[in-house]
């Protein structure tokens, strides 16, 4: 796999809790610079995790969403407002639900300020 000059590689390995006969996943691995530092190092996708009874076509279109994850992931890592991460992909959940109620509102901008 590859984008914008990145060779994207696929692990495909078992669940390291149970290594002869644990879950089997895949996970997209690669080398870029860090959103934050600049830094070229190794980065892994999330685990996705197969079943044992998946035919061919369904691990090669969770191969596909993998990558397709991953891609987001640096797409919104990259997409910056000022030098910050608009949309960072970091964020703890809990901070993102305690901010959910600040919604921007055509009919009154102002009102979205107050909150």
């Amino acid at each position: 796999m590859s984008a914008f000059d990145t060779v994207f590689r696929l692990r495909v390995e078992r669940d390291v809790k149970a290594p002869k006969d644990g879950r089997i996943f895949l996970q997209v691995e690669y080398d870029t610079p860090c959103a934050n530092t600049g830094e070229r190092r190794a980065f892994r996708g999330r685990k996705w995790y197969l079943s044992d009874h998946m035919i061919d076509d369904e691990v090669v279109k969770t191969a596909l969403a993998a990558f397709e994850a991953t891609m987001r992931h640096e797409c919104l890592e990259g997409f910056k407002v000022d030098g910050v991460t608009l949309v960072n992909p970091h964020v703890h959940f809990e901070e993102l639900l305690r901010i959910s109620s600040r919604e921007v509102s055509r009919a009154d901008p102002a009102a979205a300020e107050d909150t």
